[in-house]
């Protein structure tokens, strides 16, 4: 039966340790590390960047026009009377009349509180 070797920090792995200081250790070839990783991209068939942002860009603008029809949408679909604050209250208390005391922006009417309590 044959044992995977387990790493640990009391026995580092050589090999390992020696791959990863010539891969992070700096170096001064940096045009070259550019041109290998262009060449690279072009024999993978990346093409140049502005072909891959052009790709990107043509996602991006049908993303944003979905979103913005989709979000049009839903606000005509929501309530204009309702306000988001009214609505997030709404949800979180479970009381309608919660919302007057709450998400209001005038002082809320004096039968809002008996109301409340009588609720409960």
């Amino acid at each position: 039966m044959r044992q995977e070797p387990m790493w640990s920090p009391d026995h580092p792995d050589p090999a390992l340790g020696a791959a990863l200081w010539a891969a992070l250790s700096p170096r001064n070839d940096t045009a070259a590390f550019v041109a290998g990783v262009l060449d690279r991209a072009e024999s993978a068939g990346v093409g140049t960047w502005r072909a891959v942002l052009g790709r990107w860009s043509r996602v991006a603008i049908a993303a944003a026009v979905l979103a913005f029809v989709g979000g049009y949408l839903a606000g005509q679909a929501r309530d204009a009377a309702t306000s988001f604050d009214a609505a997030w209250v709404t949800s979180a208390t479970g009381s309608e009349s919660a919302v007057q005391l709450l998400a209001a922006h005038r002082a809320p009417d004096p039968s809002a509180l008996f109301a409340s309590m009588l609720a409960n």
